[in-house]
């Protein structure tokens, strides 16, 4: 029997671009890996017209139609096509799921969710009537599978039984890793942008937007200006309205120092990571640290700050250096010890892509998937 999967989001958040779109294609390899196969029940998102009551009050009837619709087609459908269960990806209160907890009871099958975030802070603001949405949502799931520490401590509170709760870790289709050739990934780089190859590369990939982001680019270009005699080159790899105030953090390196690459297609980044030596991202205040879990996935070490995106991806001393937050001496030194020594770095980077393998493929969050579902298909 099929999986309804479904995300409210049709855009990523910015500032979290593993969601949305992208983390339900993600979750659909899962569920083939496990044994499923899936369909999207509906285009209808919610994540447009939100600071508008009456924009929102046309979106519940809309939802409430399409919903009605749904339950109308599946109940005529024979029962091995009707969905065994319903998914959503990427809840939260700015996407809220309008239709899925309504089609999930009228069938009766089990209404789950990965990737949900309650924003408590939201309660009282613009956005509290898609808020009470999202509550009700993880309330009525039989599983809940949290991506973040953060996010499965702010929907606790809301789940009837801890036993439907479950930690997903973060994820990646490594098969774009495996099939990368890095000498050829390097070359085509230093043919492409000014990078001298007999120097170590590092890379930082991220949007260049105001917020955290800016504080990360800032926090970089002060602790790499602390180097002296660097014996390397910088990928900068992102795009945004913030870029002449990434250039302007830079800048201080000197000419040469800091190559500015642009926005990259999702499918064009593993061959950028496979190119490169070193990641080195801040990831200030940070809860999910999908770039360098990228990185690490084609063999690169990290050096990060500890904050908690980090710290869930990169294990410290084995495949990066974590350093304390918002220290730059200690981020700059990090950074001079893994240029200084390769045999040691292309451990790290070795650990990194066994760690990613073991830990973070299709296959471990196929069998988080399986149990989730076993689970929720029994709970009654």
């Amino acid at each position: 029997m099929p999986i309804a999967l479904y995300t409210p989001a049709a855009h990523s958040d910015p500032a979290a671009p593993w969601g949305g779109p992208r983390l339900m294609r993600l979750v659909a390899r899962a569920l083939e890996a496990a044994g499923y196969h899936t369909i999207a029940p509906t285009e209808f998102r919610s994540d447009e017209g939100l600071e508008e009551s009456r924009q929102q009050t046309a979106l519940e009837r809309k939802a409430a139609r399409q919903a009605r619709k749904l339950v109308a087609i599946y109940r005529d459908l024979p029962a091995v096509a009707r969905p065994e269960a319903w998914l959503t990806c990427d809840l939260r209160h700015r996407a809220p799921d309008l239709i899925g907890p309504a089609v999930a009871e009228a069938l009766d099958i089990p209404y789950l969710l990965v990737g949900a975030s309650y924003a408590r802070a939201e309660a009282g603001g613009a956005h509290a009537r898609w808020l009470s949405y999202t509550a009700r949502a993880i309330a009525r799931a039989r599983a809940v599978l949290s991506l973040t520490a953060e996010d499965e401590e702010s929907i606790r509170p809301l789940v009837p039984s801890s036993a439907r709760l479950y930690r997903l870790a973060p994820f990646l289709d490594l098969a774009p890793y495996r099939a990368t050739d890095r000498d050829a990934a390097r070359r085509a780089l230093a043919d492409a942008l000014p990078l001298d190859p007999a120097r170590p590369w590092l890379l930082a990939v991220a949007p260049m937007q105001t917020g955290a982001a800016l504080a990360s680019w800032r926090l970089l270009g002060r602790s790499l200006n602390l180097i002296a005699d660097p014996p390397w080159q910088l990928l900068v790899v992102g795009e945004g309205e913030a870029r002449w105030l990434v250039e302007e953090a830079m800048a201080p390196l000197g000419p040469g120092l800091a190559v500015f690459a642009g926005a990259r297609a999702e499918d064009a980044l593993p061959a950028v990571y496979a190119a490169c030596d070193l990641y080195v991202w801040p990831a200030y205040q940070e809860t999910f640290g999908m770039r360098m879990l990228e990185a690490q996935a084609a063999g690169l070490p990290v050096v990060a700050q500890d904050w908690p995106g980090a710290a869930a991806v990169v294990a410290g001393g084995e495949t990066g250096l974590l350093t304390p937050r918002q220290d730059d001496v200690a981020f700059a030194g990090a950074v001079v010890e893994l240029c200084a020594d390769e045999e040691r770095r292309r451990a790290m980077g070795a650990a990194a892509l066994a760690r990613a393998e073991k830990q973070h493929g299709i296959e471990s969050a196929a069998a988080t998937l399986q149990r989730a579902l076993d689970a929720a298909l029994t709970d009654g």
